[in-house]
């Protein structure tokens, strides 16, 4: 089993932490996104339809796909490291898709500044390749990238939001879906206001 990842959150979590908005509550792909994965939602439109909520309850992400909980395996999936973050962690074997969600804390940084020093720390990562980062909102930024994990090279499609205080890192994986496939995994995400 390929140990899926997440180890982009080391990088994600030293950036900065403790944030301001809390105003969107939903985030969505960026109209390219959207373009690139329709393609691939309308093939897996024969699945099911499901909502994952984390473990905090504070994050839901509706997906497409046979999902299940692999939270207990954790260890397999993604360094022991990050366990005390993650508070979702779905896998789908039919799209080979891992989704992972961390909470990484409150942010120390504005949120425009925080994913201003993200991008620039994801173009310049000499470790990632296929490197794409979208157009920050208030709350949000979505980006890609692939890397190499155990001689196979892992694509990651993911959301740095910033909610209740906090900053989440959403993220979907695999070695062999395609990057609108993993996009479309994160289409829709709500953020529950405390």
């Amino acid at each position: 089993m390929l140990k899926s990842r997440l180890w982009l959150f080391g990088l994600i979590a030293l950036l900065g932490l403790t944030a301001c908005t809390q105003k969107d509550t939903s985030v969505t792909m960026d109209a390219s996104d959207t373009q690139v994965a329709s393609s691939d939602v309308s093939a897996a439109a024969a699945t099911s339809t499901q909502t994952l909520t984390s473990k905090d309850g504070k994050l839901s992400i509706v997906v497409d796909g046979g999902f299940v909980d692999v939270m207990d395996s954790a260890q397999d999936w993604i360094d022991q490291a990050q366990v005390n973050n993650l508070t979702l962690l779905q896998h789908d074997d039919g799209s080979n898709i891992t989704l992972a969600v961390n909470n990484l804390g409150a942010i120390k940084i504005k949120a425009d500044e925080y994913f201003k020093n993200l991008a620039d720390s994801l173009k310049n990562n000499a470790d990632i390749s296929n490197t794409k980062v979208g157009i920050a909102t208030e709350n949000r930024m979505n980006y890609r990238f692939s890397h190499q994990q155990n001689g196979t090279l892992l694509n990651e499609s993911c959301v740095a939001l910033v909610g209740n205080n906090n900053l989440y890192s959403v993220c979907a994986s695999s070695e062999s879906a395609s990057d609108a496939a993993l996009a479309a995994t994160l289409k829709t995400i709500n953020v529950q206001n405390s």
